[in-house]
């Protein structure tokens, strides 16, 4: 499909008058209408001028939005940018740990305590099994980040971690390990089914969870002892030479919501019909989705106010700022890796005059009005509603398309 760079903004706009008749939880309604109005007039723009008087034009803003699609490409290469000065040019593990989907339910309700718990999970876990002497006896550097999402655009909720294969042990020596593997995954996955059970466990005791509208406390209690005896999904690949493959790939879902508008091949009023991957048989597939689903489904994954979704602990960590120098003087960084989406950036900053190609003289800045949000949100916010939710099978390690 052409000219798709604004086609979900379409949709948006589209469906808008039935948006806000709907129940949606305040930070949606504040990615709808930062969606709608990204770089057009209502968003705001500079006026620029060219100084010879040949030619104006205007430069809309941007929304910044982490769901939008349009302003993410800047916010993506300025990510990677800073990834390349830190990350050490050493080899790298990638390991996915994956939330199993029974607890989709309570993540809905409880979104901000179990992305927090659920870094704080993954994080012990890594810590300290590479601490352990059997394994690494030293601390990694360690990047995180959460996706909530899985290629149909369901709730799937999984960490990705880029961890250096090697550490800094307590008398500031580089350590690698003497394994041909990072960890053992059946010990990585007891810990961490362990520690995340009890993080819950505690909690509710403690009534810090809110329950969904279906399950009382006996069920929850049942369903929480039962998954002691399941396999959670945890996926360690094999090593990498060096980090950058993988924080290019995470580079494409920090900023842009779950889905490229280039995966969209059909958008009428029968539905939309896109593209995604499925990671069980490696072929690509189409699926079609009413409107209204599709919209509902990119609302699921807009990041809830003030939480990062990209931590970084250990040698990553900013309090190891010191230890990571002198490791970056041994091994440097991977900056000399050139990402396609910098030089797309760079092309794109300078605005000329297409005539004499002299620089654009800033004029004057309209800004974007303060729209009211009551008229949009009108109190309509809500403790989450349970819908049909579905995520998919957790037996893959590669839920992105």
């Amino acid at each position: 499909m052409k000219n798709n760079r604004r086609l979900i903004q379409n949709i948006f706009k589209s469906t808008y008058p039935q948006l806000i008749k709907s129940k949606h939880p305040i930070k949606d309604h504040k990615a709808i209408q930062a969606l709608m109005h990204c770089q057009t007039e209502e968003q705001g723009y500079h006026f620029l001028s060219c100084p010879q008087g040949h030619e104006s034009q205007k430069q809309l803003h941007s929304c910044r939005h982490r769901s939008c699609p349009i302003c993410a490409d800047k916010a993506r290469h300025d990510w990677i940018e800073k990834q390349k000065d830190h990350l050490l040019n050493c080899p790298h593990y990638h390991i996915v740990f994956t939330l199993p989907h029974e607890y989709i339910p309570l993540w809905l309700y409880n979104r901000k305590w179990m992305t927090h718990h659920f870094f704080k999970a993954c994080r012990d876990t890594l810590m300290t099994l590479l601490n352990d002497k059997r394994y690494l006896g030293a601390t990694p550097g360690i990047l995180m980040a959460l996706h909530t999402w899985g290629r149909q655009l369901t709730m799937h909720p999984h960490i990705h971690c880029l961890v250096t294969a090697g550490g800094m042990d307590a008398m500031d020596k580089w350590c690698i390990s003497s394994n041909d593997f990072l960890l053992p995954i059946h010990v990585v996955k007891s810990l961490f089914r362990g520690k995340m059970q009890s993080y819950i466990k505690e909690a509710f005791f403690n009534k810090a969870l809110e329950l969904p509208v279906e399950c009382d406390s006996v069920s929850f209690l049942k369903m929480h002892r039962s998954f002691y005896k399941k396999q959670w999904s945890i996926g360690i690949q094999e090593q990498y030479a060096h980090g950058q493959g993988v924080m290019l790939y995470l580079a494409r879902y920090m900023k842009g919501g779950p889905i490229n508008p280039k995966q969209i091949i059909e958008c009428t009023s029968n539905g939309i019909v896109f593209r995604y991957k499925d990671h069980r048989d490696q072929k690509i597939k189409r699926l079609r989705l009413n409107v209204t689903e599709f919209i509902r489904r990119i609302l699921w994954h807009v990041p809830e106010p003030n939480v990062h979704v990209v931590r970084h602990y250990g040698l990553y960590a900013a309090q190891c700022r010191k230890k990571i120098k002198k490791r970056h003087a041994v091994l440097g960084n991977i900056k000399s890796a050139v990402s396609q989406a910098g030089e797309k950036i760079k092309n794109e900053v300078h605005w000329s005059c297409a005539v004499c190609g002299a620089l654009m003289r800033h004029v004057y800045t309209v800004y974007a009005k303060r729209r009211n949000e009551n008229s949009y949100i009108s109190e309509r916010w809500h403790r989450p509603v349970q819908q049909d939710v579905q995520a998919d099978a957790i037996d893959g390690i590669g839920p992105d398309g």
